[in-house]
């Protein structure tokens, strides 16, 4: 059979100059597109308060003469905290111990706070209505505008649901926001109020039970025909369910009471807890003790906070049911039963963590956690990556291995959690008829 060559594509040459030409007509008309919607949006003015661009340029600039840089910050439950350094926990910063008053530019109400040196002593950003605030320190006998040390716009910071309601904190610090532009990044803080949100917790219990410890199960406490594990799953759920009442949106740590959790890793019970966005963190427990005439309630909080909600809920608890605070470990204290938790020495040398992983771990950088051993360590990407850190409190109800502390449990423990829930949304400023 004759070869037969195959016929010449007459138009191959004019079709490819035209699929060119239509991709280059296409690529120039979405360049100019999208240049013109860039132009657009960066043209969208910055206001506030309804003001139009020159009244917020005007509101924007400050009266004080001299700045002071602020290089970072963070959340501890719902104080804000602002540092002149870097922070690291152990280290005083410059801030403490002076005043930063935040002024609503929008109605021009001002409020005053107290640099304190515990981290839920600083901005409490519940007690803002919304507005945007410029912030001003007293540094000696000088007011100084607070300036960042870059430009920012913060990841919003959804604060606690009350009424149904959360308030939402934005840091911005930007020179360019007004044309002219500002000297200096000035900083502000935006407070919003929206509805709550289904993603974002308030409260993360953690009912202790047995657990992972350096690779090893430590069993939770059993005695006078208590198990430390099943009371505390218990106690639990009834706590979430009553500060659920108060429209509070609360994560428990587990399921399931013999499901035995670490405080570090995948799945750990810090990441579950840091990706819930809770503000507080309340550990349940009972303590246990080879003398059975050791007995009481204990709570314990961190280092790095002030004893205030600790001793709220010691105060209502006492008061309103049969337990008593123990003075074993706590009597120095002013409140019965109500303690620091006792300083540990990391494999860095320095002793300024808190023993107990719950206060250490949750706190995030505030209260060094994910530094503290190799195991921590796990969680050092899970901290390092955050603004945020929990406050929380270690309850410790009774001595189990007291025979009259396991009497008042199992008679009482309905009347305790209900106390201890209405102490809690008392202490943190929950309006108690919140759907």
């Amino acid at each position: 059979m004759a070869y037969v060559p195959p016929k010449k594509q007459k138009h191959t040459r004019e079709i490819i100059i035209g699929c060119v030409i239509l991709v280059i007509f296409f690529g120039v008309l979405w360049g100019y597109q999208s240049r013109v919607e860039h132009k657009e949006k960066k043209a969208e003015p910055f206001t506030i308060c309804g003001l139009n661009v020159e009244q917020t340029a005007e509101k924007l600039r400050w009266k004080e003469k001299e700045v002071y840089t602020i290089s970072d910050y963070m959340y501890y439950g719902e104080s804000l905290n602002l540092f002149a350094h870097d922070y690291e926990a152990g280290n005083k910063d410059d801030v403490y111990r002076k005043s930063i008053t935040l002024t609503d530019l929008c109605g021009e109400e001002s409020i005053t706070y107290t640099m304190e040196d515990r981290a839920d002593r600083q901005i409490d950003l519940q007690e803002l209505e919304p507005g945007f605030y410029a912030l001003s320190i007293r540094d000696g006998t000088t007011d100084k505008r607070l300036v960042y040390d870059e430009a920012i716009t913060t990841e919003s910071f959804y604060g606690v649901a009350r009424g149904g309601k959360i308030k939402v904190a934005t840091l911005m610090a930007d020179a360019s926001l007004t044309a002219p532009a500002l000297s200096e990044h000035a900083l502000f803080l935006k407070i919003e109020e929206e509805d709550a949100k289904n993603d974002v917790y308030d409260v993360f219990i953690d009912p202790y039970g047995s657990r992972m410890i350096n690779g090893m199960v430590q069993a939770a406490g059993n005695a006078n025909d208590l198990d430390e594990s099943v009371e505390m799953q218990w106690a639990g759920e009834q706590l979430k369910a009553e500060l659920e009442k108060h429209g509070l949106k609360v994560m428990l740590a587990k399921e399931h009471s013999d499901d035995v959790l670490s405080y570090y890793g995948k799945n750990g019970l810090m990441e579950k807890a840091y990706h819930s966005h809770a503000k507080y963190y309340l550990e349940l427990g009972m303590n246990s003790s080879a003398q059975v005439i050791d007995s009481g309630t204990e709570i314990y909080y961190s280092n790095y906070s002030s004893a205030t909600l600790a001793n709220t809920l010691m105060y209502e608890l006492t008061k309103n049911t049969s337990l008593s605070g123990s003075d074993l470990n706590a009597w120095f204290q002013r409140n019965s039963g109500v303690s620091a938790s006792y300083t540990a020495t990391g494999e860095d040398g320095r002793e300024i963590y808190d023993m107990l992983p719950s206060l250490r771990e949750s706190g995030g950088r505030i209260s060094g956690a994910g530094q503290f051993s190799a195991a921590a360590k796990e969680n050092e990407k899970l901290i390092q990556g955050s603004r945020t850190g929990m406050q929380a409190v270690s309850i410790n109800f009774i001595y189990l291995t007291n025979k009259d502390d396991a009497r008042i449990w199992k008679k009482d423990k309905e009347t305790i959690i209900t106390e201890l829930s209405n102490a809690f949304v008392k202490a943190i400023h929950v309006s108690e008829d919140s759907d």
